[in-house]
């Protein structure tokens, strides 16, 4: 591992990542423009720079992660824009993702405090750094300055330059299988059983832990949580995502996926039947959610599904127009063929990942 000088200026850390082996994307927001500045002014940035990109207006985060996130500046989503920064140099033939989020003084006075979030991410490893600023006296370019420090060394660190900052520094690194499924060249590994309960489980809670072992009780077979940690929308989990998540299981009781439609688990995993809530089935049923996005692509979709042999069972779910069950979601006759409904009398339990998230709590699993 070559040595930095830890006295060097933010010119010489630049000269030192461009020197170094490895390429991949960068995206900024709220802070950290000085950084890109720091790489991009200094000769031989193409060795390092594939693409970088400053997602400002929150409607251009949105459409980069593919949801608008619960919070702007968070490590959580540095960490997502660093997923999404490699999957973009992987297309590009790179290797490595680079994320900044950060708040920093303006010209009007902020509620929270002055704070950022550094994230990289390759193939085996995802990083995060921390770090907050003295609010009282704030000044916009010292803020910018001090980040860009950080995240320049945050950078050459994870090239094999230097030591990691300490400051706020936390590192998973993935196993090789979990590696795989990032990387594509796995579907799925864990346990397997002839039904599965998918979900995110951010948190996993009592709702969950009931539904599967109503679940159970009514098949008469044994049911597995699928952790997908592929989306449709949004960008991959990453490795400190997926440790802390599966933290929340016994490692029997768990499948972990890359197949993030319902179609893509089936071929990975096989005749099964998906214990899932009405609001899973009715987007299912929507022609959006599939390649062609058209109902021929759906239907294609479902006639596959009844040939593998999967089935559905349906639980009834709450929202802010009452409680909805299987009965009053509009679907395809031969997707509603593969349904079996549980009826609210049967089961109802109205508790969301979304709010204990929003209320900061967890029910105990």
């Amino acid at each position: 591992m070559r040595v930095l000088d830890p006295r060097g200026e933010l010119p010489r850390v630049a000269r030192a990542i461009h020197a170094a082996s490895g390429r991949g994307v960068l995206y900024v927001t709220g802070g950290g423009a000085g950084m890109l500045a720091a790489l991009l002014s200094e000769p031989g940035a193409s060795a390092t720079v594939l693409e970088a990109g400053i997602p400002y207006a929150e409607q251009a985060l949105k459409e980069l992660l593919g949801a608008r996130p619960e919070q702007s500046c968070s490590p959580a989503t540095a960490r997502d824009l660093a997923m999404r920064a490699f999957l973009r140099a992987r297309q590009l033939g790179g290797g490595f993702g680079f994320a900044i989020t950060a708040s920093l003084a303006t010209t009007v006075a902020k509620r929270g405090a002055h704070r950022a979030h550094v994230a990289f991410q390759d193939a085996d490893r995802t990083r995060t750094w921390s770090m907050e600023f003295v609010k009282q006296g704030a000044v916009r370019a010292q803020e910018e300055e001090a980040l860009s420090d950080l995240a320049l060394r945050a950078l050459a660190a994870s090239l094999g330059i230097g030591e990691a900052p300490a400051r706020g520094y936390q590192e998973v690194i993935g196993t090789a299988e979990q590696t795989g499924l990032i990387l594509g060249t796995l579907t799925h590994v864990g346990t397997s059983a002839p039904a599965i309960l998918p979900g995110a489980f951010n948190p996993l809670h009592a709702g969950h832990r009931a539904m599967r072992a109503d679940a159970e009780c009514r098949l008469g077979q044994r049911v597995a949580y699928e952790l997908c940690i592929a989306n449709v929308d949004k960008p991959p989990l990453n490795h400190h995502d997926i440790a802390s998540r599966l933290q929340q299981f016994d490692p029997d009781e768990v499948v972990l996926t890359s197949t993030p439609t319902f179609l893509a688990k089936a071929r990975a995993l096989g005749p099964v039947t998906f214990v899932v809530g009405t609001d899973t089935i009715a987007r299912i049923a929507k022609p959006r959610y599939y390649e062609a996005g058209n109902t021929a692509a759906r239907d294609s979709a479902v006639a596959e599904l009844t040939s593998i042999g999967c089935r559905f069972l349906v639980y009834g779910r709450t929202t802010r127009l009452g409680f909805t069950a299987l009965q009053d979601v509009a679907l395809p006759q031969a997707l509603r063929e593969l349904c079996t409904g549980v009826t609210e009398a049967d089961f109802r339990m109205d508790v969301s990942s979304s709010e204990l998230r929003a209320e900061g709590q967890r029910l105990p699993g």
